[in-house]
């Protein structure tokens, strides 16, 4: 699950991330642990074209990925997560095209 919010941010970055797990779901702290690093490492992998867009527009945007599984996820799993919810999340290059496009 993905949060994300424009807003402006206290350094001076386009983008800041955080990942979430819950304790309910993964009573070990180092399955949680685990999964926050590949979360992150993913993340790490997946932010270049978000912080282009958001660099270029001059925006800020706090993002927030909320593990919601239930079982200890593989790399790949984690990273096919990230990027279809970054793809999910309207970029401030796409809402321009669609404004243009429909004017």
């Amino acid at each position: 699950m993905l949060h994300y919010i424009d807003t402006p941010l206290p350094e001076n970055v386009p983008c800041q991330a955080a990942v979430s797990v819950s304790k309910k779901r993964f009573k070990r702290a180092v399955d949680r642990n685990r999964i926050k690093r590949l979360l992150r490492e993913a993340w790490r992998l997946e932010k270049v074209p978000v912080e282009k867009a958001l660099h270029e527009q001059g925006k800020q945007r706090a993002i927030v990925f909320i593990f919601v599984g239930n079982e200890l996820p593989t790399f790949d799993v984690i990273r096919l997560c990230v990027q279809s919810a970054l793809k999910k999340m309207p970029l401030p290059s796409d809402s321009l095209e669609n404004e243009e496009a429909t004017s």
